[in-house]
């Protein structure tokens, strides 16, 4: 079932579902993020190293904005992750600096 095989499926705005299974290079791929793959290769390894323990369904974890959700998961193995992406457009937005420079520029013309 391809369905089965997708690693990171869009859930709605700014939320995806991601399997424990992919690994971080592809995570860090898709959404242009820098989590580190020194401590673990997947996500589920990433994440756990991150709680520094086994997480419960349920629990959550924000790192680098990003923030992983645990959706399914037994004694040994993340399976299922719900991962909520930074609001990037907020942050863009409230660029005032850039702004001031265009109408400095502007104004020495």
């Amino acid at each position: 079932d391809v369905a089965d095989e997708t690693l990171i499926r869009p859930e709605g705005e700014r939320q995806f579902s991601v399997r424990g299974s992919t690994p971080v290079e592809e995570f860090n791929e898709f959404f242009r993020a820098e989590l580190s793959d020194h401590d673990a290769d997947t996500v589920a390894g990433f994440v756990m190293h991150q709680f520094g323990r086994m997480p419960r369904r349920g629990e959550s974890i924000t790192v680098n904005g990003f923030e992983f959700r645990i959706v399914r998961a037994d004694r040994r193995r993340i399976d299922a992750l719900r991962v909520i992406v930074p609001d990037v457009t907020a942050e863009e937005s409230g660029d005032a600096d850039g702004e001031r420079a265009g109408a400095d520029e502007s104004g020495t013309a």
